[in-house]
């Protein structure tokens, strides 16, 4: 019997082997003829998963630093289903297709969960037609055809089911569970009604022959099971966090079996088994708590308003997922099944198929909750709701057993094969016209066929922008957003460049586009529809591209005329903020060969600068240049007057990139042209300043002075009479260079002391120049100017704010305390200074420190909202409820 039962599951095995392998061959022949772009999240997802192979190409296991970078990397997506890419692209090579080669193994663990759900809620024969069925979806195979997350999500979430399924089931093995039965049919029908009998008992978990006073023993399994559902639970929400959308019913529904029943060790295995979960997830959640929770308001509740989704409040919010299920089941896995169900129900005296109502009603608890839970979000989707279609699966390959023997079989496999055919007309252009109306007849929605025709140019536009600057990294600026050009999938194919060119959306904030447009050097436009450009951007798209065709300060770099008969248009700066040439001759240490610069300047108004550097190529690329414009009569400077200008910065704005060229070319040494402009502080001195120069190499720390040519600015004693360049929609410098971002980051630091006021403005600005700099360096530059700077000024307020706010931007925990330390004693009469530490305190989880922090605060001013407010959640985050209510009350006061 036991050798018959082994035979029995290795012809399973085998049968569910098949299932996948023809659903992959099935996959990869799609996607071999696909010649297809990525769309907005996917290109957004493959170009995580690139990051995450340049990542682990050096790990530091060990280190503490290199972890909190790793987590940094995805900062509101949960970043597991790109960490399982990168053994795929490391050993299959980089790219779109390759990149979906792991779903090969997302297909595995769900149809492998699929078939042991079914066999442990019902018998092999579910199983197997449920891991069918799953391949089958029309719900499941169009996200199986797209790089997203939904899919690995449904793989995780079904495994993380089946082990809390396991778990339940583990609750004294002797008991008569569902699972203990592995027949479908019977004969004897004294045994069917006594089976049936028992299986319509309904209660919150399986039925126990214990009495209700009797404590059910822990055994191993069901401490195996406990511990394999915390870990499947962590990595499941280190796919993606909706998963608890989905396993949040079950899990309470098991808790309150747990209480009713008095299993109180039951009850702390699945406590124990969440918080290993929280152990799992927790690293990456504790690093990017709070851009989570802000980034949730953009992709739920602005995503909603945008695509119209109905309101809670309505009957469409509710019947939205039910509307859709044809659409990702299709008419037949959902009405047959079905027809099965009620003919075994008409039938069921005579039937002499067993009902398992236990396992019906486990199944509905999933799929009911995950419904509901879903329906609540006012963000509505199909592919948000795909996770809870395999525990359907499950239900309607039972259902389809439920048939009468006679032709039950045949039923079945006539199911199957009009899913079949439904599927092939649905990714493949079968028929035509014809065709395609034909299979909307039986499974409605869209088709998903792989594009074969022309190629569109992204590799091309990437690799123009290279050839004609190959030694910098560049930004783009893309104007358009349709699903084949738009900002992220263009930013892919810079990726596949060696992470040499980005792609960003500008363009969009009326008042921004002249900063835009002086920022960037390179943009795509398009002819024909712009795609999903809202309402409220038009107006600035239309100005930018109006600004970017028309003007004078860009060129047609080249045309591409696409698929769709658009013309896609790349324009190029007619003079670039930097230029590189190699020299003839090597260079040992960088030199200033020339700096051009107007006579005359006034304070607080941009002015513009060009400084032309020298030098081999490492130390160009790894040089801070530290400027400093010195007044000469410093000692005769009137209080409350600064008598310097710094316009510290990496050399050619850190965009030196060493492309695909090979090591030799790096061998001469290399002259740089850098355009841009600096800030004369509104309170500086009149006077004639002088240029002084020091070298930092940003990784050895090892500096120099730099000899600089005979060269001076003159500060005229005139009033502050124009707005500076870095305000918004100024329209009168719209010929000059933006300033440096390092520069514009201590300019926004100098309203930190004013608190929230001050930090409205700041705001504003650092989503706009985080586009120009797409990885950031700006701050890490600013960073490790100001430390030098603060070694020779330890006493300098504007400078330790402007530090710690460069650290923060970072999401440096540790460091930005150490900064705001220091800001604390320099500025120790302003209660702002001791919110900002108690603030990153908070954001490091340190609660005890952050109230301890806000104590000087609290006796300089304890009615200031901002306080008080942050005061409570430390309370809140140490248990303190009662404290914590009294003070949370100042939100209310709160102006944000």
């Amino acid at each position: 019997m036991a050798q018959q039962h082994r035979d029995s599951e290795g012809k399973s095995l085998l049968v569910l082997g098949i299932i996948w392998l023809l659903g992959a061959i099935s996959d990869r022949l799609w996607f071999a003829l696909d010649r297809s772009v990525p769309a907005w999240d996917q290109a957004d997802y493959l170009t995580s998963s690139l990051k995450y192979l340049q990542a682990l190409q050096h790990p530091q296991w060990l280190s503490g630093e290199w972890w909190t970078n790793f987590w940094l990397l995805s900062t509101k997506i949960p970043p597991l289903a790109y960490i399982l890419t990168v053994p795929f692209l490391q050993v299959f090579g980089t790219g779109g297709d390759r990149a979906t080669l792991v779903h090969l193994l997302f297909s595995a663990i769900l149809l492998a969960s699929v078939y042991s759900l079914g066999v442990q809620l019902f018998n092999r024969q579910v199983g197997l037609w449920a891991a069918a069925i799953c391949v089958l979806l029309p719900g499941l195979y169009r996200f199986r055809l797209q790089f997203l997350l939904d899919y690995p999500l449904t793989a995780a979430i079904t495994f993380a089911f089946y082990c809390l399924t396991m778990w339940k089931a583990s609750e004294g093995r002797s008991s008569a569970t569902d699972s203990v039965t592995d027949v479908t049919d019977v004969t004897d029908r004294t045994q069917l009604k006594e089976r049936t009998n028992k299986k319509y008992k309904f209660s919150p978990s399986p039925p126990s022959s214990l009495s209700p006073s009797h404590t059910p023993s822990l055994s191993a399994s069901s401490f195996f099971w406990a511990i394999a559902f915390g870990i499947s639970l962590g990595l499941s929400i280190l796919v993606k966090h909706t998963t608890v959308l989905f396993l949040f019913t079950p899990i309470v529904w098991l808790a309150v079996g747990a209480v009713r029943q008095k299993a109180w060790g039951r009850l702390g295995q699945l406590t124990g088994a969440l918080l290993l979960s929280v152990a799992v997830f927790g690293p990456w959640a504790k690093t990017n708590w709070l851009l989570i929770l802000t980034g949730g308001k953009r992709a739920t509740l602005d995503s909603a308003i945008a695509e119209g989704d109905p309101g809670i409040n309505t009957i469409d919010a509710w019947i939205y997922y039910g509307q859709h299920l044809p659409e990702h089941i299709s008419w037949p896995l959902l009405l047959i099944p079905l027809v099965g169900l009620i003919l075994y129900w008409r039938r069921r005296q005579d039937s002499s198929s067993i009902f398992y109502l236990n396992s019906c009603r486990w199944l509905a608890v999933f799929w009911g909750g995950a419904y509901l839970i879903n329906s609540l979000n006012i963000n509505k989707d199909d592919r948000y709701v795909i996770p809870y279609l395999p525990v359907l699966s499950i239900f309607l390959a039972y259902c389809l057993t439920l048939w009468p023997s006679r032709w039950g079989r045949q039923i079945r496999w006539g199911t199957i094969g009009l899913a079949i055919l439904a599927m092939l007309f649905h990714i493949w252009p079968l028929g035509g016209a014809f065709g395609h109306s034909l299979v909307q007849i039986i499974s409605p929605g869209n088709s998903n066929y792989p594009y074969l025709g022309k190629e569109w140019p992204h590799r091309e536009v990437i690799a123009e922008i290279i050839d004609r600057e190959p030694y910098l990294q560049s930004t783009l600026g893309v104007l358009p957003s349709t699903p084949e050009i738009n900002q992220h999938n263009l930013n892919f194919y810079g990726a596949l460049a060696n992470f040499q060119v980005y792609g960003r959306q500008v363009g969009t904030n009326f008042k921004e586009v002249p900063q835009d447009v002086r920022s960037l050097s390179w943009f795509v436009t398009k002819s024909g529809p712009q795609g999903s450009i809202r309402e409220r951007i038009k107006k600035a798209q239309n100005l930018a591209v109006s600004a970017i065709e028309k003007g004078d300060k860009f060129e047609l770099d080249k045309t591409w005329v696409l698929p769709d008969y658009t013309n896609l248009n790349l324009y190029r700066k007619r003079v670039q903020p930097v230029e590189i040439q190699p020299l003839n001759e090597a260079r040992s240490q960088v030199q200033l060969d020339r700096v051009t610069v107007a006579a005359k300047a006034v304070p607080g108004v941009a002015l513009p600068v060009t400084y032309t550097w020298s030098g081999p190529w490492q130390q160009l690329q790894s040089g801070l240049v530290l400027v400093t414009w010195q007044n000469q009569q410093s000692g005769d400077i009137p209080p409350g007057k600064t008598f310097k200008i710094l316009h510290d910065r990496a050399i050619a704005q850190a965009t030196l990139h060493p492309g695909m060229l090979e090591a030799d070319k790096f061998a001469v040494g290399f002259r740089v042209v850098d355009r841009t402009a600096m800030l004369p502080p509104a309170n500086i001195a009149p006077g004639t300043y002088n240029l002084q120069a020091t070298y930092l190499n940003r990784k050895t720390g090892e500096t120099y002075p730099i000899n600089v040519p005979a060269v001076n600015v003159k500060i005229e004693a005139e009033p502050l009479d124009m707005r500076s360049q870095a305000e918004p929609g100024n329209d009168d410098n719209t010929d000059k260079p933006e300033l440096d971002l390092v520069t514009q980051l201590r300019a926004m630091a100098v309203n930190l002391p004013k608190g929230l006021p001050g930090l409205e403005p700041v705001f504003e600005q650092i989503g706009r120049i985080n586009q120009y700099d797409p990885i950031q360096d700006y701050t890490v530059q600013a960073e490790q100017a100001l430390e030098y700077r603060l070694q020779q000024e330890p006493n300098n307020l504007e400078l330790a704010y402007a530090l710690a706010f460069s650290r923060v931007l970072q999401q440096n925990v540790e460091s930005a305390i150490a900064a705001l330390e220091k800001v604390t004693q320099l500025d120790s009469k302003n209660p702002y200074a001791y919110a900002y530490l108690a603030f990153v305190h908070l954001y490091g989880w340190h609660p005890k420190a952050a109230q301890t922090a806000l104590k000087p605060a609290l006796a300089l001013n304890s009615n200031l909202p901002e306080i008080r407010v942050l005061n409570g959640v430390a309370q809140l985050m140490q248990g303190n409820l009662i404290q914590a209510w009294q003070d949370l009350q100042f939100l209310k006061k709160l102006k944000i």
